[in-house]
């Protein structure tokens, strides 16, 4: 009996805490699928959701994983360290670089990218899920709490919110309509021009059904690089991304 339990900590030990990347089908859409970048650390573990910015590519795929340099992506190993499933979303076959724009990220046929997402998370894991968004993904996070109802999905995060001169832009959706626990964190120094500090902080106020909202601003990092709207400037958390992920978890698991 002894040696059979060890066989079957074994076999879940195979089958948990080893990073695959899916290929995800899409409800309707024949031949179309989404990558997923899975990490499963426990069956019961909380679950997030990870939605990155920009053209949500995956980078260069080299042995089977991604090699993005979003902030969600480069930082996903904090998540799983502090105890979480993590299952990243990136841009499906059908839809090309350029498509994957401010407005196709409000449209119906990305909710359902997210919807099938949240499904399979649904089928495979029992923890509850939340989802968390960077950059353009806080215009994917916020229109999925606002148009999928699952009761798995618990609350969501925001990470360098898009707030303006973009359609979907937060300040643009039904807010209001938000009825899950919502954080969010933005860079005091965020440069890029559509994600401007002092409008994200006073958006908090908007989410007026959330049980519970939080506004954290970060500071401190560096040293920037490139394009103020890309993943190695502020905007993107570079030099404190190990602090904003350890914000995340700690609200997280507090809110649950």
């Amino acid at each position: 009996m002894k040696k059979y339990c060890l066989v079957l900590l074994f076999l879940s030990t195979l089958a948990f805490g080893q990073e695959k990347l899916i290929k995800m089908p899409i409800e309707g859409r024949q031949d179309d699928f989404a990558p997923v970048l899975e990490n499963l650390v426990a069956p019961s573990a909380i679950n997030l959701l990870l939605i990155p910015g920009g053209n949500a590519g995956t980078g260069e795929v080299v042995n089977g994983i991604p090699t993005s340099q979003n902030f969600l992506v480069r930082s996903r190993q904090d998540f799983q360290a502090s105890g979480f499933n993590t299952f990243i979303l990136f841009r499906p076959k059908s839809v090309a670089p350029g498509s994957m724009s401010f407005n196709y990220r409000i449209q119906q046929g990305h909710l359902e990218e997210i919807k099938a997402l949240v499904n399979y998370i649904s089928k495979n894991t029992s923890g509850p899920i939340w989802i968390v968004g960077t950059s353009m993904g806080t215009i994917s996070a916020a229109s999925a709490a606002i148009n999928i109802d699952n009761p798995r999905v618990k609350g969501i995060v925001l990470t360098a919110s898009v707030t303006r001169d973009a359609p979907g832009n937060l300040s643009s959706q039904s807010l209001g309509k938000i009825k899950l626990p919502v954080l969010m964190i933005h860079h005091e120094t965020d440069q890029c021009f559509a994600c401007v500090p002092s409008e994200a902080k006073e958006l908090i106020h908007d989410f007026k059904s959330s049980p519970k909202k939080e506004f954290l601003m970060v500071g401190g990092g560096g040293p920037p690089s490139g394009d103020p709207c890309q993943n190695q400037h502020w905007h993107g958390f570079v030099g404190i991304e190990n602090k904003v992920t350890k914000d995340i978890s700690d609200w997280v698991k507090k809110n649950n």
